[in-house]
């Protein structure tokens, strides 16, 4: 009786006060987790008569400070579900989503790079003319051990760990209170904010655009999860591909590559469109109870420290 009692406590639902909380929480919590990790890894290193100064150098620190960083996601949802009494349920691990929505999340997550990477593309030759260094992998990936390494690092890891938070937690605090097409943007922008860089600003928020309408429409995070996933593990394919055979996917920067990688773009979200028009709507729509008065604090203080850490990252990587 007793255990059911506390389950019976627990709210079924979130708010926008709890994605703007948690929003700030995931800016926040990763910064201070890998500033503690750098400084008590330097004191070993410093222990061991080894210079610091190398330490951002290891593979193994790389590996740790992206392990943790992903799974600092999780404890943050965790601990915020816990401290808020919120079921952990709510951002609906739904396995069974029909085969149908499976096949749909891995060709979204492959159609989604193969049409927007050459515009993307056109965006990091700009950054570079305006003087920003552009990031490649954050494993070396020359060799087929790194690959799988890179893919548990840089696609299991996020999938998992960003999705339960953005789409599960932030998307669904955001419906709470406004209309699915500010959801959509609003979530895709907080989304592409977190990762504090100029590289990965329009790629991430064009993704995240596409990962909330799929949120929306299959009602199971796993969707998310296994596009996220399909997305990041073909990106580090192509690189690893193209370290072995040295042929690049990149169309190159002329009149009518320019058209080209436009149009792919156009054709990505047509693709999604038709996809939404015949098979979604009024199939797998999750709709939520609106809730009225002021928006929370919380949601544009989280904001306004998101846009605070990105100029901050893009004054010192241009300085």
């Amino acid at each position: 009786m007793e255990k059911e009692n506390k389950i019976f406590e627990k709210r079924n639902f979130y708010t926008e006060d709890d994605s703007g909380k948690i929003y700030i929480l995931s800016l926040l919590i990763p910064i201070l987790v890998s500033l503690f990790m750098f400084m008590l890894c330097s004191g070993i290193f410093a222990m061991a008569g080894k210079n610091p100064e190398t330490l951002s150098e290891q593979i193994w620190y790389k590996v740790i400070s992206a392990v943790v960083s992903s799974l600092s996601f999780v404890f943050i949802y965790l601990i915020y579900n816990k401290i808020y009494k919120v079921s952990n349920k709510i951002v609906n691990y739904d396995f069974k989503m029909g085969w149908q929505n499976y096949i749909i999340a891995v060709f979204v997550g492959l159609i989604v790079l193969l049409g927007m990477q050459n515009f993307i593309g056109l965006f990091d030759k700009l950054w570079e003319k305006i003087g920003f260094q552009l990031q490649t992998t954050l494993l070396p990936i020359n060799t087929f051990g790194f690959f799988v390494l890179n893919v548990l690092v840089s696609a299991v890891a996020p999938a998992i760990c960003e999705e339960i938070v953005f789409r599960g937690v932030i998307l669904n605090g955001l419906r709470s209170k406004f209309k699915d097409g500010i959801c959509i943007v609003l979530s895709a922008l907080m989304f592409a904010l977190m990762h504090g860089s100029l590289q990965q600003l329009v790629y991430p928020f064009l993704f995240g655009i596409i990962l909330a309408i799929l949120y929306i429409r299959t009602g199971s995070i796993i969707a998310c999860m296994l596009t996220h996933f399909t997305n990041n593990f073909f990106v580090l394919l192509f690189s690893y591909l193209q370290t072995k055979t040295n042929i690049s996917m990149i169309l190159p920067t002329t009149w009518w590559g320019i058209i080209i990688s436009i149009l792919l773009v156009f054709v990505v979200f047509a693709i999604i469109f038709l996809i939404d028009k015949f098979y979604y709507k009024h199939k797998n729509k999750y709709e939520t109870d609106k809730q009225f008065g002021r928006t929370s604090l919380f949601l544009w203080v989280s904001l306004g420290v998101a846009v605070f850490l990105f100029i901050f990252n893009l004054i010192f990587a241009l300085s």
